[in-house]
């Protein structure tokens, strides 16, 4: 995962220190504020109706033994400010153009999520696939090559089942 964050660097020049910036992003209901409690240790909201996350959550948390800023942004299905939720999402991407995409999808739709995913991909930034609900993909009988996906992609791509905690070291 490191080799794709950004370097923190240990100052701003005036002294004081920098914290890399993790954006969460992707499709309502995937998980994100399931995944961004996990790693931040902090409560939000979490329930299966569009337009929960309007605003913007912030935590940190240690990653690589760094502590790095993590924003969880609103759902969206395009990066097109068309509703409210997109608008929030697409501004705190803009406002911060050094952050790391972490991009967390629900692996039983990995169509949908891809959409979102070639949309990321385009702003040339840090990336990486987070595919959640790997437990509901594997109860369907169904499988993701992700080595292969990762490889097509040209980014990290990591499972996790954030109910359970399960990935969410990696």
């Amino acid at each position: 995962m490191d080799r794709n964050l950004n370097p923190i660097p240990s100052d701003n020049g005036g002294g004081q220190a920098v914290l890399r910036t993790v954006l969460l992003v992707g499709n309502p209901n995937v998980g994100k504020s399931v995944l961004f409690s996990r790693i931040t240790g902090k409560f939000v909201v979490i329930s299966n109706y569009p337009g929960t996350t309007v605003d913007i959550t912030k935590g940190t948390a240690v990653m690589a033994g760094e502590n790095v800023t993590v924003l969880d942004t609103p759902g969206v299905n395009e990066l097109t400010p068309r509703t409210e939720d997109a608008r929030v999402t697409c501004d705190v991407m803009r406002d911060h153009p050094d952050a790391t995409v972490v991009q967390v999808a629900d692996a039983r739709n990995l169509r949908r999520a891809l959409l979102l995913t070639g949309q990321l991909a385009s702003l040339r930034r840090p990336m990486i696939l987070v595919l959640n609900m790997m437990d509901e993909l594997d109860a369907c009988g169904a499988a993701i090559d992700v080595a292969k996906l990762s490889e097509l992609l040209g980014i990290p791509v990591i499972t996790t089942v954030a109910t359970e905690g399960r990935g969410i070291g990696d």
